[in-house]
């Protein structure tokens, strides 16, 4: 009777003692934080670097308008082209751009001289623009051009926590620049 209690004694104490399965034991407990981490490293880093496309847009957009005295649409379309191709490897599909041109008045209040968008939500002529601007740039009788770029950007691994944290699914991205033309007083659209 002592001598089964002596072997399994020895027995617990030989598991307890051998080493060979630790490492993976512990990797099998980290594995799943070490995973939450590299997939939101990914998702970080992929909608950084969307942003700084939407705002290259808008930067690009504004300065390529304000170099120019006049545009047309098909020319202000090639413009807005130009988004697609920044955007690139995301999807354009949510993109939208607009630019404007916006006059100060005498007593500095802004108002939308023409707006083309690449898609419909240009805004109103002849009204003040949806956008706050600093009164830096509100220098009375004189004006600027305004590009608002906007994206919805859908994170790669979304659908993998939309469930348990919707607000995940997607964000809006938006920038809004501005520049005083370069060539003439006003930029003139011939045809918007």
């Amino acid at each position: 009777m002592i001598r089964p209690a002596r072997r399994i004694s020895r027995q617990l104490n030989g598991l307890w003692r051998d080493r060979r399965g630790v490492s993976a034991t512990e990797f099998a407990l980290i594995l799943p934080f070490m995973l939450v981490i590299l997939i939101g490293m990914t998702e970080l880093s992929g909608a950084i670097n969307a942003d700084r496309k939407v705002s290259r847009i808008a930067n690009s957009t504004t300065d390529l308008v304000a170099q120019a005295q006049t545009l047309t649409t098909a020319e202000l379309d090639d413009i807005l082209a130009l988004g697609e191709k920044i955007l690139d490897p995301y999807p354009d599909d949510t993109l939208e751009t607009i630019i404007s041109s916006v006059t100060f008045d005498e007593d500095g209040d802004p108002i939308v001289d023409w707006s083309y968008s690449n898609k419909s939500n240009a805004w109103d002529e002849g009204a003040a623009p949806p956008v706050v601007l600093p009164e830096t740039v509100a220098a009375p009788l004189t004006s600027i051009v305004i590009a608002e770029s906007t994206l919805v950007y859908t994170p790669p691994f979304s659908g993998l926590f939309t469930e348990t944290f919707p607000r995940l699914a997607n964000y809006t991205l938006k920038d809004i620049f501005y520049l005083r033309p370069r060539l003439a007083n006003t930029v003139n659209c011939s045809d918007c």
